[in-house]
């Protein structure tokens, strides 16, 4: 490292030289100056955000510990022509009576045993139906087996304990086993068996820790001698080795999330807008949670819900966002602010307190819907749901669920905007209700971004959207957030598309306060419905990152309060570079996308600077538009740190071709 050097002239200049690789010489050069004695505005800390929501299971299956899938058995039986379904291989069958298993579950024997199963309607455990299986005679074994998520198999650490428990109703004393297998059932990695005592529904935990490890092992609750049995619920889970500090959240999933280096968390999406998607739901033992038909999965599972969200959040230091239906009641909002926010001696607050929760959340923000045609009929619910809101604590802000603005708003009240609204009218009145309140209200805007064409229309549009809520409620207090940045694909080409909006977002002004890249993760191979653009992927065993991940990433580590004035000369509009420049005490940060397919020389020139030159690091990303990160590459595509050597206060280097770079001067 160079001695330290004071800057009198309050200049750097940085001459960004080509790589000496032939085929990526420079094809133009550009000049960048920052002002970095002229902060145009502060840029929040929540641009490094995501969304999360129970779409391609990133929840139930996905960041949830239960590894069991159909732990309430309310699926139907699975066709026999359901070839998703029976992805996996299972044992030969018992009889005519194998239909009558629940979808999720395979039935299995052993020997020769005869047998039956049902699915029993008479008093379930929960929802509509339990798990019947009767042994009757012979010699062996019969039960059923769950492999989890798409029958993809359960991951085993040799070694390390796993935890559960049953829901089981026996009208004799049954002595049954449950067990770790591999997927075949030809191994056992550990069984223990337990007595289920005569009556109604009895609660049975137990512990089993494997001897071998397996990524695609199998859970199996069985019987050896003659009995009969109904289960209504099954839970298991690694123990805390494998769980985020104590909480039913896959320890390896939080920590990629945390090393990614967000700051916010949203809960929710289109989700919330399934008419059983109620909070009271999600509350008290997970095991009595009800299933219901949700947007995603018709036989959603409450387990993990608004409040584990919450706790989550609080745990890994993410500011929390949650989303609840708007079809909620007033009443039951206001119950709502009460359990996360009323003091411990308050009715809601005891309950929270008498759920393992005692101190408050602390929430300072609520989502009123998702996606929705902000018009009467939603300002008719808003009003009384802020009504309800404030009521209890006048600190929170409802946000409302707006939906997207695709057009140029010349007139706010005559426009093409959301796909369900064509003014402004409504947002006015929401607008001057939080104004003659003297509340603030904040409103959720969505952006779209496959890919780098994306971005730029969406920024104008969502500036003039911005200006357009200030002028036709004059003294209204707003922000308007980005909760939803979405896209259909994981690659480079959607990476280079996020670090565009991060840094338009950053132009654009302090009145967008938040930013969450959709969706936070995805399961491998878990793509039924459009939205393949997981952030982190995961399966039983493993989780890595997508190129998006890495842009998130590099902007939290390199944030810094100011957006700074930058002035750009002789750049290419065939091949632009797009320049975003962040400052503060602790030095200056300089953003620079190349989404062309030439490399860019450039020099940069720095005013201002506020302390003497310590260090420059370069952060990069660059690849081609359709990589991604498999399980079998999972670094095929990642960010590459260097800390560049200071001579004379010149820096050389090249902007890539399809590439992010953040140059960081302290």
């Amino acid at each position: 490292m160079m001695p330290t050097k004071h800057i009198n002239a309050a200049l750097i200049v940085f001459s960004l030289l080509a790589t000496s690789a032939p085929d990526l010489r420079a094809q133009s050069i550009s000049r960048i100056r920052v002002h970095a004695g002229q902060p145009l505005h502060t840029v929040s800390r929540y641009m490094t955000g995501a969304c999360i929501e129970d779409v391609n299971h990133e929840v139930y299956g996905g960041i949830y510990s239960q590894m069991i899938f159909g732990e309430s058995f309310q699926e139907p039986p699975a066709k026999a022509n359901d070839n998703k379904a029976r992805k996996s291989a299972v044992e030969p069958s018992v009889g005519k009576g194998t239909a009558n298993v629940s979808g999720m579950w395979r039935p299995f024997h052993r020997g020769s045993p005869t047998g039956s199963f049902a699915l029993s309607t008479q008093h379930p455990f929960i929802g509509n139906q339990s798990q019947r299986i009767t042994f009757l005679a012979g010699a062996g074994e019969i039960g059923i087996e769950n492999k989890g998520l798409n029958h993809w198999g359960m991951s085993f650490v040799a070694g390390k304990p796993y935890e559960g428990h049953l829901w089981v109703r026996v009208e004799k004393t049954t002595q049954f086993w449950v067990a770790l297998e591999s997927g075949n059932g030809g191994k056992t990695y550990a069984k223990i068996h337990l007595d289920a005592k005569p009556g109604d529904w009895q609660r049975l935990t137990f512990a089993l820790t494997p001897d071998a490890a397996d990524p695609a092992g199998r859970f199996v609750i069985k019987l050896t001698h003659p009995g009969v049995i109904d289960i209504g619920y099954a839970f298991l889970q690694p123990g805390d080795w494998g769980r985020y500090k104590g909480l039913p959240v896959r320890k390896d999933v939080a920590d990629g999330l945390v090393a990614q280096g967000l700051t916010v968390l949203r809960y929710g999406g289109s989700m919330v807008n399934a008419p059983e998607y109620r909070w009271k739901k999600m509350i008290g033992p997970r095991d009595r949670r009800p299933v219901y038909k949700g947007t995603w999965y018709p036989y959603s599972s409450n387990g993990w819900g608004i409040i584990d969200f919450l706790e989550f959040c609080q745990a890994a230091g993410f500011l929390a966002v949650p989303d609840l239906n708007v079809n909620e009641t007033p009443a039951d909002i206001g119950d709502f602010i009460e359990y996360v926010n009323g003091p411990a001696d308050s009715p809601w607050g005891r309950r929270r307190a008498a759920d393992g929760h005692p101190a408050p959340f602390g929430l300072k923000y609520i989502e009123l819907g998702n996606e929705e045609a902000v018009d009467e009929s939603y300002w008719k619910k808003f009003r009384p749901l802020a009504q309800a809101i404030w009521s209890k604590d006048t600190s929170v802000i409802p946000v409302v669920g707006d939906f997207a603005y695709g057009e140029h708003i010349a007139d706010p009240y005559h426009f093409k905007g959301a796909p369900r609204s064509t003014s402004l009218a409504a947002q006015k009145q929401i607008l001057d209700f939080g104004r003659a309140n003297h509340k603030p209200i904040w409103f959720d805007v969505h952006i779209w971004n496959d890919g780098p064409g994306d971005p730029g229309k969406q920024m104008a549009v969502l500036g003039e959207l911005i200006g357009w809520l200030g002028k036709i409620s004059p003294g209204a207090d707003f922000k308007v957030c980005v909760f939803e940045e979405n896209a259909n694909n994981h690659s480079m080409r959607r990476a280079l598309g996020h670090a565009l909006v991060i840094n338009g977002l950053e132009r654009l002004g302090d009145r967008v306060p938040i930013l969450c890249c959709a969706n936070c993760l995805q399961c491998d191979g878990q793509n039924d419905n459009g939205w393949n653009q997981g952030l982190l992927f995961l399966n039983p065993s493993k989780v890595w990152p997508q190129p998006p991940y890495y842009v998130t990433q590099m902007a939290a580590r390199n944030y810094l309060p100011n957006c700074l004035k930058v002035e750009i000369e002789a750049n290419d509009p065939a091949n632009p570079l797009d320049v975003t420049a962040l400052g503060g005490k602790d030095g200056v940060s300089v953003q620079v996308i190349n989404v062309g397919e030439k490399p860019i020389r450039a020099s940069v020139r720095i005013d201002g600077a506020p302390h003497p030159l310590a260090s420059a690091t370069l952060t990069q990303i660059a690849g081609q538009l359709k990589d991604v990160n498999t399980v079998a590459d999972p670094t095929h595509t990642t960010s590459m740190q260097q800390v560049i050597p200071i001579a004379g206060d010149n820096l050389d280097h090249t902007f890539p071709p399809r590439s992010f770079t953040i140059v960081r001067v302290e």
